[in-house]
């Protein structure tokens, strides 16, 4: 018999670590190959895991509740033949006490402190133990209120940190909403679908408004797969309307709404989450007149949507009142030039405000 160790997969882009919801296996036990392993929450799904090997579960590194790292150690296996896959050396285990729930962090600093963590009271979700307990049962200082970090947050803070590097700059637009919003009325949709249907007719024509900045080339998409930002109660999460250039007003819309109902519940898949080429936020879902948008990874582009309501519009030297919003672009200007986003831009406007136009997108 040989020993192989499966560690922790990478299960979306720019996700580092993944929860242990439940394990579905015992140490012990015998499993097949593609069996259900675990389940995993990331930062934007809960993932059943299967086995990649057929054999005895000899070791299960971790608890229901801890999160373990990519490239971790999540399973040992006792199989036939073959070669022993090595654990990686730069993995510390802090196995588990039995009826403690703490994140390998938590159990370190234990460790470091020499505070017995089977000893602690845990004040966390579920009763887990946080640093400010260990540091409380050490006698340290907890004089401010821990928010425990989720996957979902943890992941944000970790794209942010890394788009933050990005030279990025945001343009903005009002756009009068009168054709758009007769024109989605009559086809019992919101704007969004609209919106994302009008940007890949813009895209077709301004392709670096769909492109990604790489160390030696700017890659341009042949395809439109557009993210949308999905408010969640775990946090914001980008899911994605893949090839949004080939469907119509309708589908968009549909699969926009199976995104959202998929974010919400936890229940993602990987392909649900990767391969965004640009990226659309509809900020006036709860109010919003404008933001400076944030790329996601991958793209040189992210489109804000405002509140669409009553404003005053110089229309033909008069004073007006109509329906407008403010359109934010905020593009990476390794890709794009201001001038290129600005044109890029004021064609989408065009677009949204033209009755012949709108109508002529793929419904």
């Amino acid at each position: 018999m040989a020993e192989r160790v499966f560690t922790m997969p990478d299960l979306g882009e720019g996700l580092e670590e993944g929860r242990i919801v439940r394990w579905l296996v015992a140490e012990g036990a015998r499993v097949e190959l593609n069996q259900p392993l675990v389940e995993v929450e990331t930062a934007k799904a809960v993932v059943e895991i299967p086995s990649p090997f057929a054999g005895r579960i000899q070791a299960l590194h971790g608890s229901d509740g801890e999160d373990v790292f990519v490239g971790s150690p999540l399973v040992t296996f006792e199989v036939e033949g073959g070669l022993v896959a090595p654990i990686a050396e730069s993995w510390t285990s802090y196995p588990p006490t039995p009826q403690v729930s703490a994140t390998p962090p938590v159990r370190k600093l234990a460790k470091e402190l020499g505070v017995d963590i089977g000893t602690v009271r845990g004040t966390g979700r579920d009763g887990r133990v946080t640093e400010d307990d260990v540091r409380s049962a050490s006698g340290g200082p907890a004089d401010v209120t821990r928010i425990e970090l989720t996957p979902v947050r943890r992941a944000i803070a970790a794209n942010l940190e890394r788009q933050v590097t990005i030279p990025q700059v945001t343009t903005f637009r009002t756009v009068d909403c009168s054709a758009l919003q007769t024109f989605r009325t009559e086809l019992g949709v919101s704007p969004l679908p609209v919106v994302v249907a009008a940007l890949c007719r813009v895209a077709n024509d301004h392709p670096l408004i769909n492109a990604r900045w790489s160390a030696d080339a700017i890659l341009a998409a042949n395809g439109v797969n557009v993210g949308l930002a999905i408010d969640t109660e775990k946090g914001l999460i980008v899911a994605v309307v893949r090839d949004a250039h080939t469907l119509g007003i309708a589908k968009l819309a549909t699969e926009s709404t199976r995104l959202a109902g998929a974010a919400r519940a936890g229940s993602l898949t990987p392909d649900d989450i990767a391969g965004a080429t640009i990226a659309v936020s509809n900020t006036g879902s709860y109010g919003s007149e404008a933001g400076t948008p944030i790329l996601s990874p991958g793209t040189s582009v992210t489109l804000a949507i405002g509140v669409i309501r009553e404003r005053a519009l110089v229309i033909d030297g008069q004073v007006v009142a109509r329906p407008a919003a403010t359109l934010s672009l905020t593009f990476d200007h390794r890709v794009l030039d201001g001038a290129a986003a600005g044109r890029a831009l004021t064609q989408l406007v065009d677009l949204l405000q033209s009755d012949e136009r709108l109508r002529d997108l793929p419904r």
